[in-house]
C-alpha cells in the first residue's frame, strides 16, 4: 500500500469519525454556535446577562403557581413541551431585560475562546433543562452519546452549575 492510499484512507476514516461525532452532538453544536453568535454580537454583558437571566427564569418558572395547569392543558407531549419552553422563555425575558440594564456598561470584552466556553456551558445547561424540566426526550429521540451526557439525573446538578462556574472563572 502506498503513502497516497494510506493518506486517503486516514482522511476518509477521520472525516467519517468527525461527521459521526458532529451528528451525535448536533443539537449541542447548534445551540453553542447560536449562543456564541449572540455573545459576539451583543458583547460580554449580553451573554452574562443571559446566563444569569436563565437562572432567574428557572426560579420563576418553578414557583409560578399555574405552570402545571398551563402545561397540562396541552393535549400531546409535544404541545406540553412547547408550552413549558414558552413559559420558561417568558419567565426568562423579564430578568434578562433587568439584568441587561444593570450590566450594560460594567464589563469589558471577552475574546473568542472564553465566549466559546461560556456559550458551550450555557448550551449544555439548556439541554439539561430540556431533558429534566421540559421532558423533550419524550418527544425526540436523541443520539446515545447525548443521552449519556444529559439524561442521568445525577448529572443535572453539574450541568446546572456549569455556566456559573464558567462565569466565576472567565468573567473577571
Amino acid at each position: 500500500m502506498d503513502v497516497i492510499t494510506q493518506v486517503e484512507q486516514f482522511a476518509t476514516v477521520g472525516l467519517s469519525s468527525v461527521w459521526l461525532w458532529v451528528g451525535n452532538f448536533l443539537v449541542l453544536v447548534v445551540l453553542t454556535v447560536a449562543l456564541l453568535m449572540f455573545a459576539m454580537r451583543g458583547g460580554r454583558s449580553a451573554l452574562i446577562s443571559l446566563i444569569l437571566a436563565l437562572y432567574g427564569g428557572y426560579a420563576i418558572y418553578i414557583v409560578f403557581p399555574y405552570t402545571e395547569a398551563i402545561v397540562a392543558a396541552g393535549g400531546t407531549q409535544l404541545i406540553q413541551a412547547v408550552l413549558s419552553i414558552m413559559l420558561f422563555a417568558a419567565a426568562t425575558f423579564g430578568p434578562f431585560i433587568l439584568i441587561r440594564r444593570i450590566t450594560s456598561g460594567g464589563f469589558g470584552t471577552l475574546s473568542f475562546v472564553p465566549n466559546l466556553l461560556l456559550a458551550f456551558l450555557t448550551a449544555s445547561f439548556l439541554l439539561a433543562l430540556g431533558y429534566h424540566v421540559f421532558d423533550i426526550s419524550n418527544i425526540y429521540s436523541f443520539p446515545a452519546p447525548l443521552d449519556n451526557l444529559f439524561a442521568p439525573k445525577g448529572y443535572f446538578f453539574w450541568w446546572f452549575i456549569a455556566p456559573l462556574l464558567g462565569l466565576f472563572v472567565l468573567a473577571r
